[in-house]
């Protein structure tokens, strides 16, 4: 019986690495289908042939639903192709890069700020380490607008409390973050691209308003331990299950225990994976 709960327990700790790596990418991959669907709908209504890319005000600038998409965002030299999602919370980051509520918005005028996970979920930004000076970072706003931007300097380390390079700037410029090192949430990379001319040089001159940049998990380092209630009962229902084994075999028999038990043992890893995603510490 001891042995039989140790190979479980194994197994369900390798199945646990898997669903990281392979299985948050399947849900990452149906978000981004779901958020294209969304961007085209939005370039169809919004874009005016022949406008030329400018940077609104803030009163040109619709705040959105928290995990609606705001911009596509394309890195040639490291192979991304993103649809960017509003919020940096677990939920949206699941989806794609998230636009840092408080920093201005793709198409305005300012510092955009965007997260994105390096590790899980498609790890859009893996390689974000590999990007070099010139190298251009491409930005299409809802309202068909393609800004072109232009890595400043080599990809830094900061504090995962420094939310300094999240500020307001006087210049136009995209910044990305993720986590640093892979697999850690010790540290966070950061890239920094400015508009490029000739983008630069047909912008809407206006004033920056400050904005409040939202706390959000995504640079938070410790455990999540509101979801610690939600895994132990998870992990108790499991259990269960089980201790009822060999009870289910006796009444409904070997197929029959199967037909009733595996559903629910499925079902209940399932929930028990997504629960210890939240519950570790964030992984961007």
């Amino acid at each position: 019986m001891a042995s039989a709960w140790v190979r479980n327990v194994g197994a369900i700790m390798i199945l646990f690495a898997a669903w990281q790596l392979w299985g948050t990418s399947i849900q990452h991959h149906y978000a981004q289908e779901t958020l294209r669907t969304e961007f085209q709908s939005s370039i169809e209504h919004e874009t005016v042939p022949g406008d030329e890319p400018t940077l609104a005000s803030d009163a040109h600038v619709p705040h959105p639903r928290a995990g609606s998409v705001v911009g596509r965002l394309q890195i040639p030299a490291i192979g991304v192709d993103q649809y960017v999602v509003e919020g940096t919370a677990d939920a949206q980051l699941s989806m794609g890069p998230g636009h840092y509520v408080g920093t201005s918005m793709p198409g305005q005028a300012g510092n955009v700020a965007i997260a994105g996970h390096r590790t899980t979920y498609g790890a859009p930004f893996n390689a974000l380490n590999e990007l070099r000076v010139g190298d251009p970072i491409d930005l299409t706003t809802v309202s068909g607008e393609h800004l072109t931007y232009v890595v400043a300097e080599a990809p830094f380390v900061v504090s995962p409390t420094n939310v300094s390079v999240l500020n307001t700037t006087s210049d136009n410029r995209v910044t990305l973050t993720t986590c640093n090192p892979k697999f850690s949430s010790t540290n966070r990379l950061v890239v920094v691209g400015l508009l490029s001319a000739p983008d630069a040089a047909k912008v809407t001159k206006v004033v920056i308003t400050p904005h409040r940049v939202e706390a959000s998990k995504a640079d938070d380092i410790g455990w999540n331990l509101v979801y610690l209630p939600g895994v132990l009962a998870l992990l108790v229902g499991l259990v269960l299950l089980g201790a009822l084994n060999d009870r289910a075999r006796r009444v409904y028999g070997r197929g029959g225990r199967y037909l009733i038990l595996v559903p629910l043992w499925l079902a209940g890893v399932f929930f028990l994976f997504e629960a210890l995603s939240k519950l570790l510490p964030a992984n961007l």
